[in-house]
């Protein structure tokens, strides 16, 4: 039997499906959403495998109060697999998920701390980190416990920074388990990861480092984790194999980018409900060009930036007044932090200042829609001529990679080199420097003006790189990795 004939179990903070009300009051499963649940889910669901996840919704902790282990049997809706929910104490949760999560990992590898007054690292982020230790050797017990119950020795699949402590703590368990972590985040420097107390850049390390195979998006992340390694006592690390040994162990350090699935989303972009809102945008358009931008209203998205290289792209362009809108379509993300609620305040009033100094009773230069709305994003991406991805630090960024898939116009990307997304789109965009107004204000300029043929050129390149690289060939590139550290572990115990 081959690695791709054993059971797989995947473990992940959100899972693949989420449990709500209808309108008889009866839970329903609905799929997830996001790169994650779109990738993985398709593996999941061939290998007839089981998810485990924590129970994030009221809907969820419902079902595992029907089941004594959590365990969710969802095949009669369709899901071929099985979902075990980890039911968290509420504030046990906040902590580890809100507090040591969103607020300082998500923070130190997104480098979003303003370091004269940020963080602050004091008893009560103690109490948190307790809390963070405490749900990830939940999920290392749990996924203990499911290989128990397995016929053959599965696969681990553990998912980002919520879990970065996992992979040691089931190695513990279960010695001989192979484990892969994946970080869908970039990965901080080593100077900036020394922010964190000295017992918790280590304890993150040495938990991810538990695992036979770690993957990242891009060369750069993969990169500063082997960098950030070398600081990590009794740890020997191998650049030139992308190697790390630690304690008569050693986990291989690989990158594989992300994708979505094409068949998926062209198919819904054809469905009679976008066709219907692309035909409500295209008459809101009118005559201009049109500027996109898709994000969640997340700090490293890089909106306002976005928003003030558009406004100086139309000072230094006047002739582009009234021939040009920018429509930016954003979801709510986090609301219960406020550093993201004081972010959004921010974004609205950008766009407005814009429009009242810009503007006209006829023509509104920017336009904000705050909602999760997936059809009409799928609208929007076939009609613009120009799409702005310019997040500050970006593990990946799908929107880079969606819109070029379904955009009817030979739109050009314009793409921020921080992004992972520009390690492999890069050649056929454009290329800009997130923190430069001036550099992306030209950028919008040459885009907008770019001839009909180098528009057509980079549109089929860039769609031609995502249609290379389906979500079912990064699964695989994890699972040929483990298969490679499993050969390698039987050499080291047969000499």
């Amino acid at each position: 039997m081959t690695l791709r004939d054993a059971p797989l179990i995947v473990a992940s903070n959100r899972g693949p499906v989420t449990f709500g009300l209808d309108d008889r009051d009866e839970l329903v499963p609905q799929r997830g959403t996001g790169g994650l649940v779109t990738a993985l889910v398709g593996a999941v669901e061939s290998a007839r495998g089981l998810w485990v996840c924590a129970a994030m919704s009221d809907g969820d902790r419902g079902m595992t109060e029907r089941s004594p282990d959590g365990l969710v049997d969802v095949e009669a809706a369709g899901f071929p697999y099985r979902v075990r929910y980890l039911p968290i104490p509420e504030e046990t949760y906040h902590r580890y998920y809100n507090v040591v999560s969103n607020r300082v990992l998500w923070f130190a590898h997104h480098y979003l701390w303003d370091t004269a007054r940020q963080p602050v690292f004091d008893e009560r982020f103690g109490e948190a980190w307790d809390a963070y230790v405490t749900v990830n050797r939940a999920f290392a017990e749990a996924l203990a416990s499911e290989a128990g119950r397995s016929s053959a020795e599965p696969v681990f699949l553990v998912q980002d920074y919520h879990l970065a402590l996992v992979p040691r703590m089931l190695r513990e368990l279960r010695p001989d388990a192979l484990i892969a972590h994946f970080s869908h985040t970039p990965f901080a420097g080593a100077t900036y990861l020394r922010i964190l107390p000295d017992r918790i850049r280590e304890q993150l390390l040495r938990g991810m480092l538990g695992a036979d195979v770690l993957g990242f998006h891009s060369e750069a992340w993969a990169e500063n984790f082997l960098l950030s390694s070398r600081l990590l006592p009794g740890a020997r690390v191998d650049l030139a194999r992308s190697r790390v040994l630690l304690e008569g162990r050693q986990t291989l350090v690989r990158v594989h980018p992300i994708s979505v699935d094409p068949a998926a989303m062209r198919q819904r972009a054809t469905s009679p409900e976008v066709r219907r809102l692309r035909r409500e945008l295209n008459r809101w358009r009118g005559d201009n060009r049109l500027i996109l931008r898709v994000d969640r209203l997340e700090l490293t998205k890089n909106i306002v930036r976005g928003f003030d290289a558009f406004a100086e792209f139309l000072s230094r362009h006047p002739e582009w007044r009234g021939r040009v809108r920018f429509l930016a379509l954003l979801s709510p993300s986090r609301e219960e932090l406020p550093e993201y609620r004081k972010y959004t305040e921010r974004c609205v009033e950008a766009a407005a200042r814009i429009n009242r100094e810009l503007g006209t009773e006829d023509w509104q230069p920017v336009d904000v829609r705050i909602r999760d709305d997936h059809d009409a994003t799928l609208a929007a991406y076939g009609l613009y001529d120009v799409l702005l991805v310019n997040p500050v630090i970006d593990g990946m960024n799908l929107v880079a990679m969606e819109g070029p898939l379904v955009n009817r116009r030979h739109g050009v990307l314009v793409l921020s080199r921080n992004a992972g997304a520009y390690g492999r789109l890069g050649r056929y965009a454009m290329g800009v420097n997130p923190f430069d107004i001036g550099e992306m204000a030209d950028s919008l300029a040459d885009a907008l003006t770019m001839p009909g043929e180098e528009r057509a050129r980079r549109a089929r390149g860039l769609a031609r790189l995502v249609l290379a690289n389906p979500p079912a060939r990064w699964v695989g590139a994890q699972i040929e990795d483990l298969e490679v550290a499993l050969r390698r572990r039987a050499r080291a115990q047969a000499s």
